[in-house]
């Protein structure tokens, strides 16, 4: 017997979406006639009921436990199970008694496709539909997931109103197999043309022009238009972003592409804090001024008030100036610190070509002058510096503050001039990895390493005439915990009356990271680094270890840790403290 029907996957597919739900109670309708794993799977689609108190209760879930099971059934392939429900009074109980029949198996699917399409897509579509593989168990989920892939693909490759069209499928008793047909309607093929604003005066089109990730001529794809509204939604201009396409292809045949967007607050005003036991209090404000220029720009003044270190910035950032997500930034600000063996007054201006955070491989490039003034070491007091920077960085992690999976990798170069008491040109070289990997079913551990390596080269001078913020120091809540902040370094150099600080750095820490529930987590960690003048130095690492609380505020999460060193030096804190936001690394 055959039976031909387009909605015979209906009560099938409501049967595997519900079955997608998560368990909430066992239910007390005893299941007879299949395996275990079968049994656990129907567990989510029975009643979630309370045991029947009577006989009448008992037949009326059975029944409806029964339809359940039919529909369950039929949709994991077994299209000739019987499923017969039974009741009792004494005690009133509900039961189903399952006899599945041969699993049916796919048979090769049929792809058809109402109106135009080239070639290349189509092999594509045809590939998506081949999930329906021949000798599969005939699935549901299979078919609806076949499907939805196949018009994801026609969107894909231009066919912007791509759609499936109702579907044929035949049970064959007989034989025990299925065969499906699908059917697309694809629609015309879409070349992409201008972006339009609306309103108009809320950007300039020559900034939103820019701004999209395609070139006129370019087919229609819905990342394009998606990247599009995150670009543009990422600058903090705009709390609403919305793009659609014009009714209508243009003279050119080209189809334009109106922005909608809603401005956000134009001042903001924002403030963080962040402590430890080794480095004290630190606040943070920080003032932004939005879209002054109608480019989605952002003029920002930020402050930090510490106990060892206070700054102010101004920032002027231009999104996308040099293509989808590269922005222009000019700074300039003034700075002191007594973190480590030093204290320094400085000032600086900069510009910079940023590639933004959620390029997965990113180029910046800059340039820096600064004017710094130290006390309290050893070394040059004054310093003029003019230095670029050249940053290449690939990161395939899943989220920027708290990843979970992936790696990243980072390549940092600064060549510079110094002159004042001292005149050297040097190259500074910094690169660094971490990875990430989550494993369990529940993603509820993570491990996560990082390593930073340093150096910085003179090419003319001598290496104890740099600037002494321009070698390497270790020890911090962002380098090696338990240790105060740039307080590990070659400590003979002070005794001898030269520089503090070393040519190189070596940075290793380990992470151990579990989610108790949504919010609560745990960490256990171990760091160690060291700072130092020669390679036959590197290896002589301190090391900190310790554990922390993560409470998850939804953006990122708020870190808490306790770290003691583990070969204490006699003015090393024998415990400290960690508070901010963001994990580690």
């Amino acid at each position: 017997m055959r039976l031909s029907s387009a909605a015979l996957l209906l009560p099938a597919a409501i049967a595997w979406t519900v079955s997608a739900s998560p368990v909430h109670a066992a239910s007390p309708v005893v299941v007879e006639g299949v395996d275990n794993d079968t049994k656990n799977a129907l567990e989510r689609v029975l009643p979630d009921r309370e045991r029947p108190a009577s006989l009448f209760d008992a037949e009326r879930l059975a029944e409806e436990a029964a339809e359940r099971a039919l529909s369950f059934m039929r949709s994991e392939g077994w299209y000739a199970a019987t499923v017969t429900p039974a009741a009792q009074e004494t005690p009133p109980r509900a039961s189903i008694r399952i006899e599945p029949g041969p699993r049916f198996a796919f048979l090769a699917p049929e792809v058809r496709f109402d109106g135009a399409l080239d070639g290349e897509t189509a092999a594509a579509v045809r590939k998506e539909a081949a999930r329906v593989a021949s000798g599969k168990p005939a699935r549901a989920a299979d078919v609806l997931a076949a499907e939805a892939a196949a018009v994801a693909t026609l969107r894909a490759n231009g066919y912007a109103s791509a759609r499936a069209m109702p579907r044929r499928n035949v049970v064959d008793h007989a034989a025990n197999t299925m065969s499906t047909t699908f059917a697309f309607a694809p629609g015309e093929r879409i070349r992409l043309g201008a972006v339009k604003v609306t309103p108009p005066e809320a950007l300039r089109p020559a900034f939103a022009a820019r701004a999209a990730p395609w070139k006129p001529g370019d087919y229609f794809a819905p990342e394009k238009l998606q990247q599009l509204r995150r670009d543009l939604a990422s600058t903090g201009a705009f709390s609403v972003v919305t793009t659609r396409l014009a009714p209508e292809p243009d003279a050119d045949g080209l189809t334009d592409v109106t922005i909608a967007i809603e401005e956000a607050k134009p001042r903001v005003i924002e403030f963080g804090v962040g402590w430890s036991t080794t480095d004290g209090i630190g606040l943070e404000a920080e003032w932004t001024r939005r879209n002054i220029t109608r480019r989605a720009d952002a003029l920002a003044i930020r402050t930090i008030l510490g106990e060892e270190q206070q700054s102010l910035t101004a920032e002027l950032t231009r999104p996308n100036a040099f293509g989808p997500g590269r922005a222009v930034q000019v700074s300039a600000g003034a700075s002191h610190d007594s973190t480590g063996p030093f204290e320094r007054n400085g000032v600086f201006v900069s510009s910079a070509i940023n590639a933004a955070d959620r390029l997965r491989y990113a180029i910046s490039y800059g340039v820096t002058a600064s004017a710094d003034f130290y006390s309290e070491a050893e070394g040059v007091e004054n310093a003029y510096v003019l230095s670029g920077f050249g940053q290449i960085r690939r990161d395939e992690t899943d989220a920027p503050l708290d990843a979970r999976k992936g790696y990243l990798l980072q390549l940092r170069l600064e060549p510079s001039v110094s002159t004042g008491d001292a005149t050297v040109a040097f190259v500074r070289t910094v690169a660094q990895a971490r990875v990430y990997h989550t494993f369990n079913r529940a993603d509820r551990y993570t491990l996560a390493a990082r390593t930073r390596l340093g150096w910085v080269e003179p090419l003319s001078g001598d290496d104890n005439d740099l600037p002494l913020d321009r070698r390497f120091y270790a020890g911090g809540g962002g380098s090696v915990r338990g240790y105060a902040f740039n307080s590990i370094y070659p400590e003979q150099r002070l005794r001898i009356g030269i520089a503090p600080g070393g040519q190189g750095l070596a940075e290793v820490s380990g992470e151990v990271r579990a989610r108790f529930t949504d919010t609560i987590g745990g960490v256990a960690f171990v760091d160690g680094g060291n700072a130092f003048q020669t390679f036959d130095e590197a290896g002589d690492m301190r090391w900190g270890v310790g554990v922390g609380v993560r409470y998850d505020l939804g953006f990122a999460p708020l870190r808490f840790d306790v770290a003691v060193p583990v070969d204490p030096r006699p003015q090393d804190d024998k415990v400290a403290f960690y508070v901010s936001i963001g994990q580690a690394f």
